[in-house]
């Protein structure tokens, strides 16, 4: 936009200079009886050279003038870049911390998840253990009584055989001597 302005402007000077130059002009070419021959087309010829010469150093100076304002141009378009560059980038690391976060917070959520499930589990595996070790503990009550009832038993097996065999010695003893 800078250059296209730019090369307008020069191209308006250099209009400028080429009226100025034919309105300078202009008075000689009125009055051709004026004018020698031979020299009028030297003149011409060094006017036209001083007016190619002057277009020439107009076109050098649009052109330094357009790469001038084209260089410029660059730099802006570079800074912009490099903001719209920095932004782009702050814009997705934000996303990415985000995105982070969330991944976070859903691991946080899943092992709390977990952990809640084990204290469950554990909780549920205590309950069973006791219950386990409460019933053994009856069942051993149980054989401890069954024992005892059987040691009982025994002891009166035992002193009902050793009564038989008391009786059976007497009753022998007497049927050794009456006989």
């Amino acid at each position: 936009m800078k250059a296209e302005k730019a090369s307008a402007e020069a191209a308006q000077e250099e209009g400028m200079e080429e009226e100025q130059h034919e309105f300078a002009e202009a008075p000689q070419a009125a009055a051709p009886e004026e004018s020698a021959p031979a020299p009028e087309a030297s003149e011409d010829d060094s006017g036209i050279g001083a007016r190619v010469t002057a277009v020439f150093t107009a076109a050098e100076k649009a052109g330094q003038h357009i790469v001038s304002l084209s260089r410029e141009e660059a730099e802006d378009i570079k800074r912009e870049a490099r903001a719209e560059a920095e932004a782009y980038l702050r814009e997705r690391k934000l996303e990415a911390d985000i995105e982070v976060e969330k991944i976070f917070a859903e691991a946080r959520s899943k092992a709390e998840a977990i952990e809640a499930e084990a204290r469950t589990r554990a909780q549920q595996v205590e309950d069973d253990a006791r219950v386990r070790k409460e019933r053994l503990r009856e069942e051993a009550r149980l054989i401890e009584e069954r024992v005892a009832w059987a040691k009982e038993g025994l002891v009166e097996v035992s002193d009902r055989i050793e009564q038989v065999f008391l009786e059976n010695e007497s009753l022998a003893l007497q049927s050794d001597k009456g006989s």
